[in-house]
């Protein structure tokens, strides 16, 4: 199963200098059709570079958005794929890699709306996804006064995690939207392992179809080493509808 872990980073920010009359832009940029070669990525202080990634992720990253069903638009948007070079304002080498991720994400909507003549509105829908809940018997895991910091991988999570933290994992290993509706707060202690493979199929039931020799799937995990569950649930979602694109950026 593919698993698509983005993390959004939804931080409202300020930049020093930068005004509603003067948005942040890029000292310069060139984007081109990619000519193939090994996905490249770097964002750095001083600059944002990627290689052969397609468009739809460049939309993520400019939306502050990761997942497909955050992005509504043509079909070519996972296929085509793009080589961006852009040189970052001086001012960007202050920020910390999260505010300099919210600062990018204008001068990137400004950079597709001028390359790729884009037109976008944005509308909440519902999207099936899940409710996480304490499940009856409530939650097992330790409540801790250590600040979060804990390790994610495919099929685990380990160490000092919140709830948010908890969601934002279950719902990039699923593919779906997670709300969370357990009511808890604060940071626990988290020992949680689960196997990939059969994630979606159980997802229906609610029950793992793992043999005994491998970790349940995510659903019965979260049951039964943390005391939490998922729930079917329609979420409402704010989703970028990309209404005009060109399939190839003007000229640099």
């Amino acid at each position: 199963m593919l698993i698509r872990i983005y993390f959004a980073l939804l931080l409202a920010t300020s930049v020093q200098g930068q005004t509603a009359e003067s948005p942040p832009a890029f000292e310069a940029a060139t984007v081109k059709l990619s000519s193939g070669g090994a996905p490249y990525y770097r964002d750095g202080p001083g600059q944002f570079e990627m290689r052969n990634y397609p468009l739809k992720i460049l939309l993520y990253k400019a939306y502050g958005v990761g997942a497909d069903y955050t992005v509504s638009g043509p079909d070519w948007l996972d296929s085509v794929k793009v080589d961006v070079v852009a040189k970052l304002p001086a001012s960007a080498a202050a920020l910390s890699p999260k505010d300099r991720a919210v600062m990018m994400r204008p001068m990137l909507q400004s950079l597709l709306t001028e390359r790729f003549k884009m037109r976008v509105h944005r509308e909440e829908r519902l999207i099936p996804g899940y409710a996480l809940v304490v499940a009856p018997g409530g939650p097992k895991m330790r409540r801790v006064e250590t600040p979060p910091r804990g390790a994610v991988t495919a099929g685990s999570i380990s160490g000092t995690a919140d709830i948010g933290q908890i969601v934002a994992s279950v719902k990039g290993t699923l593919g779906r939207p997670v709300e969370d509706m357990t009511g808890l707060s604060g940071n626990y202690e988290v020992n949680l392992k689960f196997s990939l493979d059969d994630t979606m199929l159980a997802g229906a039931e609610n029950r793992s179809t793992a043999p005994d020799d491998r970790p349940p799937s995510i659903f019965t995990a979260l049951q039964e080493q943390l005391g939490l569950r998922l729930e079917p649930r329609n979420i409402p979602v704010e989703v970028v509808i990309v209404d005009h694109m060109e399939r190839v950026p003007i000229q640099n």
